[in-house]
């Protein structure tokens, strides 16, 4: 029999006040808050989360544990309450309700404990959720719009009105109302007067700002002869080292690089040619650099490095220490000089950086963890059984991309708009496309050779010599009774 994942186990065991956080799942600044809030609990508190999978299921699970549940939302919610009240629930925390059907504003109700509500964006006064009309405009937020409509339809088929309603006895049945700021207070104070707001700045860690990095500018379309191995090489040593140091290509690599924040590099794309003066002002670059393993003729992407002033720092091939040769900030190395000594020398040839200066911080996550904590008091009770697991619920349910996601809409999405989940489902859906073409080719050159085959057989003396024999055949099969 499979077993509940540990997090499970771990709730039920506790004498901790056990939370639940209802998400929605589409990460941002909300993703950030509740991961950042459950790690402060940690030790004072037990936190799940409960969030939308697709568009039929749901996940719950902890946060420090990999193993989660998924449930039917509409097969399985009798389910679900059970398994809470079987993990001992004290307190339901709202952050978002999106992609969850209208039962879940009745959990607190079916497991018996209060709630607390922190809103993220205007949900619960706009369908749209962000006072925003259909055009992405800032609707005015009064009482009575509905301009949200124009945006999206109503995800719950209430209505405008019944919406509002529905979420004021909401927010006033909850234990507290947090918002992050006084502006989200007051505008949510208009629409729901007498219901008392709190105002939570969301905490932040303490400690030093990462300092600034000295911008090293790699111009041009860089290749293994241009010094693509260099580059890569140095920036491996930059990280290895917490050295200051970030390598901005301005153009393109003959072989893709793990770029930031895995390595200190980015890249600005293959730029037209005559507007490089144009993007070194727009990238206020420290110092450039220009490895080449080969020696080069003259260099065009030199000369107006120059023209903008940048110290540089160039290997010793070619017309490169020639024309530096007068040139004052100039740092001429070796070729083969280890990426230790061509970093060292970014370093000393860049401005000095601006030491780290301290946060300036509303609200440690300590004094944000120990306030929420006042209004959660552990209720001791007797411990209801969890149902019984069923295996299907350890299975995640396959999320298939929606029907607009075709491979254009994603490159567009996620190669010229820079969103990283576009980005990687057109990864996969490529190598999944490659596959597919690689198969069908297949096929088709397996179906060639058929017909090649049996051109070759039609053709053959034996086929001539026993056409009579197959024509009998075909007679005697025509007749009645066979």
């Amino acid at each position: 029999m499979s077993a509940w994942p540990g997090a499970f186990a771990q709730v039920r065991a506790s004498s901790l006040p056990r939370i639940l956080f209802v998400t929605h799942a589409y990460g941002g600044g909300l993703e950030r808050h509740v991961v950042e809030l459950a790690a402060a609990l940690e030790g004072r508190a037990e936190a799940l989360r409960l969030r939308p999978i697709g568009t039929g299921h749901v996940a719950l699970q902890g946060f420090t544990d990999e193993g989660a549940v998924f449930l039917d939302k509409a097969a399985d919610w009798s389910s679900l309450v059970a398994i809470l009240q079987g993990l001992g629930i004290d307190r339901v925390h709202f952050h978002h309700v999106h992609g969850f059907p209208p039962a879940i504003l009745g959990l607190p109700a079916a497991l018996g404990c209060a709630y607390d509500v922190t809103l993220h964006d205007y949900y619960p006064v706009c369908l749209n959720y962000h006072l925003s009309d259909g055009d992405g405009a800032f609707c005015g937020g009064q009482r009575d719009c509905s301009r949200c409509l124009e945006a999206a339809p109503d995800p719950w088929g209430l209505g405008i009105p019944a919406w509002r309603e529905t979420f004021a006895a909401f927010l006033r049945g909850a234990a507290r109302c947090i918002v992050p700021s006084l502006d989200c207070a007051a505008r949510i104070r208009d629409h729901v007067p007498n219901r008392e707001i709190e105002t939570w700045p969301h905490p932040r860690a303490t400690g030093e700002m990462p300092p600034r990095r000295v911008r090293v500018l790699v111009p041009g379309g860089i290749s293994r002869e241009k010094g693509l191995g260099v580059l890569e090489r140095c920036a491996r040593d930059a990280h290895a080292r917490a050295l200051p140091l970030h390598f901005r290509v301005l153009g393109f690599t003959a072989w893709p690089l793990p770029q930031w924040p895995e390595l200190p590099i980015t890249l600005s794309g293959e730029y037209p040619e005559g507007t490089l003066p144009e993007l070194l002002a727009l990238e206020q670059g420290d110092v450039a650099f220009f490895p080449a393993q080969i020696p080069e003729t003259f260099s065009y992407t030199l000369t107006d490095v120059l023209d903008r002033g940048l110290p540089v720092v160039a290997t010793d091939l070619g017309a490169l220490p020639e024309r530096l040769a007068r040139y004052e900030r100039a740092r001429i190395l070796r070729r083969n000089a280890s990426p230790a000594e061509f970093n060292d020398a970014l370093l000393a040839s860049a401005p000095t950086a601006a030491p780290a200066r301290a946060r300036q911080v509303e609200t440690t996550f300590d004094a944000y963890a120990a306030r929420y904590l006042q209004g959660v008091p552990h209720v001791p009770r007797a411990a209801a059984s969890l149902p019984a697991l069923r295996d299907e619920w350890l299975v995640a349910p396959v999320v298939a991309d929606p029907p607009t996601t075709t491979l254009a809409w994603l490159f567009q999405d996620g190669v010229r708009g820079g969103k990283a989940s576009s980005l990687h489902k057109l990864q996969r859906r490529v190598a999944e496309a490659d596959a597919c073409l690689e198969a069908q080719a297949g096929q088709q050159a397996a179906l060639a050779a058929a017909r090649a085959d049996a051109e070759s057989l039609r053709s053959s003396t034996s086929w001539r010599l026993t056409a009579p024999l197959r024509a009998l055949v075909t007679r005697l099969r025509g007749r009645p009774g066979r």
